[in-house]
């Protein structure tokens, strides 16, 4: 119904209260009415003209009202073009008017209308301004109560994830003092798969220091060379970091364990990681089975969250680039700090 009245009815609406206004702002103080002194046929093609020229101009003042609401025109400017454009437009529908009629247009009849016209015009104007105003009013609110309702919906979720790092953590610290103190490499890897639950489980998500989150990954790397081939070959590179360096944690876990989990072929994995003139620059690359060649544009779901990750804290200020190329796998993520 809203659409239809927009659409269609309140043209109509503005047409015909214009018309009234313009006849009684004319005849009553001439004392000479409208319908006394024309034939119906005049009349009724009268009323259809500006009928039918009342659709063009609410076109046009809705396309002014949206340009004026997405570039932020100060009030002069916008209001002073529909003060412009009432009359302009009024003229113009007096004119075809006449022509039709094959009356010639008087110009002693045109400011009456035209003051008419502009006064309406601005009137209804600021209706459908209103009416815009509040529509991006509701929508906003729908969309913070989306979001309060999403960030509610995460806090539950994160709430109930932590049950299961914290019952893991606990186990692992059991095992840990179960085993034999002289069998070293079972503990020694506890401690570091502690020490990574540690960092996953007690990082709030505020940012931390560049290093720290190397420290953190040469750990994951060597946990996760536990489990590969000796055939693997590793190498790593990453440039010192002074202490203000920072950035938000875990952003790089996912593209070093989709490298350990889909590596084959040579059994080669490459990461750099520099600061270049404020963007901090991290390119890894693995080699890839021949199964895997033809699997192109599939991407595991650690690098879709990964995705959503840096659409949410580094929006407009990072770029990931993955390439997959006939033996090799490669992403490098640019972040601007």
């Amino acid at each position: 119904m809203g659409r239809l009245w927009n659409k269609w009815l309140m043209p109509a609406l503005f047409a015909v209260i214009l018309f009234l206004c313009i006849r009684v702002a004319n005849d009553i103080p001439k004392h000479e009415y409208y319908w006394e002194s024309n034939e119906w046929n005049f009349m009724l093609k009268d009323m259809l003209v500006v009928l039918f020229m009342s659709y063009p101009i609410f076109f046009l003042l809705k396309y002014w009202l949206c340009l004026c609401r997405k570039r932020k025109l100060v009030w002069w400017q916008e209001y002073g073009v529909v003060v412009l454009t009432a009359p302009v437009w009024c003229l113009l529908t007096m004119w075809v008017i006449r022509f039709l009629m094959g009356v010639s247009l008087d110009l002693y009849d045109v400011p009456i209308p035209a003051i008419v016209s502009m006064l309406l015009g601005g009137f209804f104007y600021i209706f459908l301004r209103n009416q815009m105003i509040q529509k991006e009013n509701e929508a906003q609110r729908l969309q913070l109560e989306k979001i309060k309702n999403d960030q509610l919906q995460t806090e539950l979720k994160f709430l109930k994830a932590q049950y299961h790092p914290h019952f893991l953590f606990n186990v692992l610290n059991t095992v840990y003092f179960q085993i034999d103190e002289n069998n070293e490499a079972p503990r020694h890897t506890l401690e570091q798969l502690s020490d990574l639950l540690r960092y996953q489980l007690y990082n709030d998500g505020e940012k931390v220091q560049v290093r720290v989150e190397v420290e953190y990954l040469k750990q994951y790397i060597s946990l996760c060379k536990l489990r590969a081939t000796k055939r693997l070959q590793l190498q790593m590179h990453f440039d010192e970091m002074e202490a203000q360096v920072e950035i938000y944690p875990l952003l790089f876990v996912p593209l070093v364990e989709n490298a350990f989990k889909y590596v084959g072929g040579n059994y080669f994995i490459a990461m750099d990681m520099c600061l270049k003139e404020g963007k901090l620059c991290f390119s890894i690359e693995n080699s890839i089975p021949e199964p895997l060649v033809h699997q192109k544009g599939k991407h595991g779901i650690g690098i879709e969250n990964l995705r959503r990750r840096l659409e949410l804290l580094y929006p407009e200020r990072h770029t990931l680039d993955i390439n997959r190329g006939d033996t090799l796998f490669r992403v490098k993520l640019v972040i601007e700090l």
